[in-house]
């Protein structure tokens, strides 16, 4: 693209054509401002500073001739119709005695020393697309320009600052519209619009309205038409008929039709009924036309589940819904509160001074946070009278708006919020700092939202919305009728508006720029004493006292040598709070919710209530665009099976709470996986005068080495106080998780520091709030899933599991009445604590003297034996594979790690037959645990590299093994290792290696990524990228981590589709469902229908061509890329992409009848 720019500068008149790819937008604001200062230093008298310019005097006709080849290649077919004299059609006009920026601007134009000093190259690389640039930018939204003049402009509306917003936009128009296309300009415009309707000022809105259909050359829509139509019936003077009429008839000759009126509106719903009104006032009937949303696409997985009848589903039976509407005000206020304070179990890691109580630590802590607000207070009113004297500025937009929009104490409040938040850390932990920055600017971004959805109303429409939702989920017979989606949507459809303008969210730039400014504010404001705690007393006015800083940056060197941003707490403060016992803070959305979450009906909507969750946990440089622009009904599929999970409500196992709680207070249990406190460490070793520099050494390295354990153990020690504080504050309700997915589908709850993806710990403290009665098979079901958890009885079949729960149910009986003071029988158990649990629930079952009407809210799982190769066996049809991970029925499980541990002994007695040293070496020691790690990553694409050092750390391990032999030894059991499995799974090595090889095609000589579409309809990007350059505006694939993930990637989009399907036709059953991947829990009672669908999704999703279907997704990406430019080799690329994978003769329906599939 290109435009003109004209600049007024240092005394003479100069053009610049200003230029860049149309998916970077440059912040030639700061051009502007860097002249203006150097225009007045001259006007002072003073000398510009030359020392860090540059000057244009090298070569400039070459430079001219660059500009004009880079133009006529890559000109823009967008038209700028801005009316300014100022936009000047002019050829480059340069002055080469003068200089034209120094380099700071060049700088901030991404351009650094090194480009200055080659400019024209520079010009040439930054306009020039290379041949195998990926299409994404590098920046975190390719709009960034319009996204901070849409947010300006509705903080200007909020802060009631109109006039000014329209004056700026018009100057911004004129000054950079070569960062704007004429789509954005006319957005902005729409947006002015509607500000001014709100106003009832109609002559601003027929202003605009008349630029954009004039200047711009762009058509109005049916919103600018609903704006206009407000502004009537909100100004002063009278409205008639005919100014109805007319709007009408102009409608009409922009061929848009009236009664499309309010069709997918941007107003509230107040305001859409002051506009009815009108009509109803002046007899106008329009007849208009009720939107529906989009039914669901045809989708062969969804067919047969969408054909089955809702059957009676109470998602909430037997649970006392009395006080739901408490609970929904409650959790409405929490999130507008935005954080949450949760009490501290009574335990403490470091050991503080036994003298002073903790009610010396919070008095100090008051008295520390009192002096702070005031510095803060006034080191933020100092700031603001920097930034508003220096004009600071953000892409060219006022800076000093952001930081006025509300009371100064709330900017206060979140600054002493962050410290509260960073004394939580450890001593030796410094997160990055842009992480907080950005974190803490999302967090007034919230307020403000909060406010401003207050003040249009969107608040009240969208609450009004939820609160019959909610009275949905409480009624069976609606559930009956319609899924969580189809009832929002429903909702909608029957005039439940609401809208919620996305355009109000700040642009990540903005972010971190306030939160750096308010990181700045409290490293220069906040101080403190380091010697506090041996001063008889704190005086708040004697501020000599206060002499060290709270927060202070560091850098430190990661990986590739790139040095980061860090923030670090002083380790007194951490003392301090810590020996306080302080309240943590959390942020609402890390943790549970107290009622229903909102349903995903769209990828940005769902999830919690007012904190606005994207349905993708992006990882760096996902495209959230491609996910926005697909057809919502696409993913249906994905949204319905999120909702279903979600609407799972969960309540705290009390009694293995009390007794986590019991051993993390007396110091925690390794054995227990209850991370133990500092004085389990015992003193640091030190080393003394007489000690030689050896022993010194030694006793360095020791005391290094207990540090870093100390650390790490700390960490461990911070996550499990916060689960079981966490747990405590929830003990006594019940509690719903939201849920998104990873970018292959992955399902997650959003809280994470508590939820049932975590630990043994974490999912023993979880139970359904929704409890059913054991029936007939309930009980059993409750034996073997005993047992399962115990480990003890892997290779058994289920009817001696069952056998062997009866022989020991007294050992049961003694762990669930004394853990701690009998036999222990549950800690010889792989899941401990999820043993004790059912243990306990198992004896009040039996003791109930009913069994088949004890009412159990116990989670029971059914686990994919090796889910990732059942998969691989399922695309290929291995036969042997398919035994091996239980596809195929047999009387006894089927391990895959003994039997690929079997294998390898036949391959080494075949080396011992032929006399090979290292087979006679490692004869013996072949074991199930040195094969597991290598089998378990086989399906994630272990290299033989990988694959050599998970051996390797297994034959360390072992004493008896010889040591001069145990690198030799790992390389040779390893390649047995991969052999064997190649030898059981035939085919999966080459379905591998096709997907690498598609992986490698695509992003290296294709330069794309890699996606594909699961058989669910959700779209899988592998945003794996190189570092980006500053000389580029493009990200190149990465190709190594390319080729390397896709397999891995691909069979988990797999495994995500199949629990969706699984959650869809559990659902549609009325059973309560949750699951961990590809382990999945219902109660007892239901294990039987469970397992059955389990089946029945797995046979269903891989009897279509998936493979097949795959390769048509890749060769048509291949194929678009191929039309824009000429790929060489193309046609063999393609027939690479095409290659048949043969299958083997296994009977895909033989896994509805295999008992250990999932057991």
């Amino acid at each position: 693209m290109k435009s003109y720019c004209y600049i007024h500068s240092l005394g003479f008149t100069r053009y610049f054509r200003i230029f860049a790819h149309q998916r970077v937008s440059y912040n030639v604001s700061k051009i502007l401002d860097d002249i203006q200062k150097r225009q007045r230093k001259q006007q002072n008298g003073l000398r510009p500073s030359t020392k860090t310019s540059i000057s244009t005097k090298t070569k400039p006709i070459k430079l001219k001739e660059n500009l004009r080849y880079n133009i006529k290649n890559n000109s823009s077919t967008r038209k700028l119709n801005v009316k300014d004299n100022n936009l000047v059609a002019a050829d480059l006009s340069i002055d080469c005695s003068t200089t034209i920026a120094s380099t700071d601007i060049f700088q901030e134009l991404g351009l650094d020393s090194y480009m200055c000093e080659n400019l024209e190259e520079v010009m040439q690389n930054n306009t020039i697309v290379r041949n195998n640039a990926e299409s994404y930018d590098i920046f975190d939204d390719i709009n960034l320009t319009k996204r901070n003049l849409l947010s300006y402009i509705h903080v200007s509306i909020y802060n009631d600052n109109l006039s000014e917003a329209h004056q700026f936009l018009l100057e911004f128009i004129g000054k950079f519209s070569n960062s704007l296309s004429t789509n954005d300009i006319g957005n902005c415009c729409e947006l002015l619009i509607k500000g001014w309707a709100r106003k009832g000022n109609t002559d601003n809105v027929i202003e605009l309205m008349d630029f954009i259909r004039n200047s711009l050359k762009l058509n109005l829509n049916t919103q600018i038409y609903e704006y206009y139509l407000l502004s009537l019936e909100k100004q002063i003077k009278e409205t008639t008929k005919d100014n109805l009429e007319q709007v009408f008839s102009e409608m009409r000759s922009s061929n848009i039709k009236p009664e499309y009126l309010f069709f997918r509106s941007t107003l509230n719903r107040k305001e859409i009924q002051l506009i009815r009104d009108m009509f109803q006032r002046f007899d106008v009937d329009l007849k208009l036309k009720k939107y529906n949303f989009p039914k669901m696409s045809r989708n062969k997985h969804l067919q047969d589940i969408m054909a089955i009848p809702q059957k009676h589903y109470d998602p909430f039976e037997g649970i006392d819904l009395s006080q739901m509407n408490q609970l929904v005000e409650e959790q409405f206020c929490t999130e507008i509160d935005s954080t949450i304070k949760v009490k501290p179990i009574d335990a403490q890691f470091n050991d503080l001074d036994a003298k002073e109580p903790e009610s010396f630590y919070k008095r100090l802590i008051e008295l520390l946070e009192s002096c702070w607000k005031q510095s803060l207070a006034e080191g933020f009113q100092n700031y603001l009278r920097t930034i508003r004297s220096k004009h600071k500025r953000l892409n060219g937009i006022p800076f000093v708006h952001y930081m006025t929009l509300m009371e100064p104490e709330i900017y206060v409040e979140a600054m002493i919020e962050e410290i509260r938040k960073c004394s939580s850390f450890s001593e030796s932990y410094s997160p990055f700092a842009l992480h907080l920055f950005e974190t803490l600017g999302r967090k007034i971004m919230s307020k403000y939202l909060l406010r401003s959805n207050q003040n249009d109303d969107t608040f009240a429409d969208f609450k009004n919305c939820y609160e019959k939702y909610v009275q949905y989920t409480m009624n069976p017979e609606l559930i009956r009728k319609f899924n969580p989606r189809e009832y929002w949507q429903h909702l909608i459809e029957n005039g439940n508006h609401y809208f919620f303008d996305e355009s109000k969210y700040w642009a990540n730039n903005v972010l971190k720029e306030i939160g750096k400014d308010l990181y700045e504010v409290i490293s220069n404001s906040t101080m403190f004493n380091s010697e506090i705690l041996l001063m008889s007393q704190m005086s708040l006015n004697n501020k000599n006292q206060l002499i060290q800083p709270v927060i202070s940056f560091l850098y430190k060197s990661h990986e590739m040598y790139k040095t980061k941003k860090e923030v670090r707490v002083h380790p007194l403060l951490i003392k301090l709070y810590e020996g306080a016992r302080s309240d943590i803070h959390f942020e609402s959305e890390r943790l549970p919710m107290i009622c229903p979450p909102v349903p995903w009906i769209s990828s940005t909507f769902g999830g919690n209530l007012l904190h606005r969750s994207f349905i993708v946990r992006p990882p760096p440089y996902y495209p959230r665009k491609k996910l926005k622009n697909l057809p919502v009904n696409q993913m249906y599929p994905t949204f319905d099976s999120l909702n279903a999970l979600s609407l799972c409500p969960w309540k705290i196992n009390q009694k293995i709470l009390d007794l986590a709680i019991d051993v993390f207070k007396n110091k925690g249990d390794l054995e227990l996986d209850i991370p133990i406190s500092l004085s389990g460490f015992g003193a640091l070793p030190r080393a003394s005068s007489d000690m030689t520099p050896k022993e010194k050494s030694f006793i360095y390295h020791k005391r290094k080495t207990q540090k870093k354990e100390q650390a790490e153990m700390y960490s461990l020690w911070v996550d499990c106080m916060y689960k079981l504080s966490i747990g405590n504050k929830f003990r006594d309700q019940i509690f719903w998780f939201p849920i998104n997915t990873d970018f292959r589908s992955r399902v997650y709850p959003i809280p994470p520091n508590f939820n049932h993806l975590g630990s043994d710990l974490s999912r023993a403290l979880l139970l359904f709030a929704k409890g059913k009665p054991l029936g007939e098979q309930g009980l059993k079901w409750l034996k073997i899933h005993l047992i399962n958890l115990t480990g003890l009885k892997k290779r058994y079949s289920t009817e001696d599991r069952l056998a062997y729960c009866d022989e020991v149910l007294d050992l049961i009986f003694d762990s669930a009445d004394k853990p701690f003071d009998g036999q222990r029988w549950w800690m010889q158990s792989d899941e401990k604590w999820q043993t004790l649990a059912c243990c306990i629930e198992l004896t009040n079952a039996i003791r109930s003297g009913d069994p088949a009407n004890y009412v159990s809210h116990i989670p029971i799982h059914q686990d994919g034996s090796c889910n990732g190769l059942q998969h691989y066996a399922a695309l290929g049809r291995d036969l042997l594979g398919a035994k091996s991970v239980n596809l195929f029925p047999d009387e006894l499980p089927q391990d895959v790690y003994s039997d690929v541990a079997k294998l390898v002994e036949l391959e080494i007695e075949k080396d011992c037959a032929n006399n090979l040293e290292i087979a006679n070496v490692v004869k013996g020691f072949i074991s199930r645990k040195i094969v597991k790690q290598t089998v378990m990553t086989y399906v994630y694409g272990v290299t033989k590299y990988g694959a050599k050092l998970q051996v390797l750390k297994r034959l360390k391990e072992d004493s008896k093994f010889p040591e001069n032999h145990k690198t030799t030894a790992s390389l040779y059991i390893s390649e047995k290792i991969l052999l064997s499995i190649q030898k059981m799974f035939t085919q999966t090595r080459s379905i591998q290696n096709w997907l690498t090889n598609c992986a490698q095609i695509i992003s290296n000589d294709y330069g794309a990524t890699v996606e594909w579409v699961t058989p669910l309809g959700f779209p899988v990007v592998q945003s794996y990228y190189k570092a980006p350059k500053k000389t580029s505006p493009h990200l190149l694939p990465n190709t190594m981590k390319q080729k390397n993930a896709f397999p891995a990637n691909f069979i988990h989009s797999l495994d995500s589709s199949h629990m969706m399907l699984t959650s869809l036709e559990c659902h549609r059953n009325g059973l309560t469902f949750a699951s961990v991947h590809d382990c999945y829990w219902t109660h007892a009672s239901n294990i039987d229908l469970m397992n059955l669908y389990c089946r029945k999704q797995f046979v269903a999703l891989h009897s279509q061509p998936i493979l097949d279907n795959l390769a048509k997704q890749l060769r048509m990406q291949l194929e678009s890329i191929n039309k824009e430019r000429e790929i060489e080799n193309h046609r063999k690329f393609v027939q690479q992409v095409d290659q048949q994978i043969s299958k083997g003769e296994f009977d895909l329906n033989s896994v509805m009848n295999s008992i250990y599939f999932f057991s």
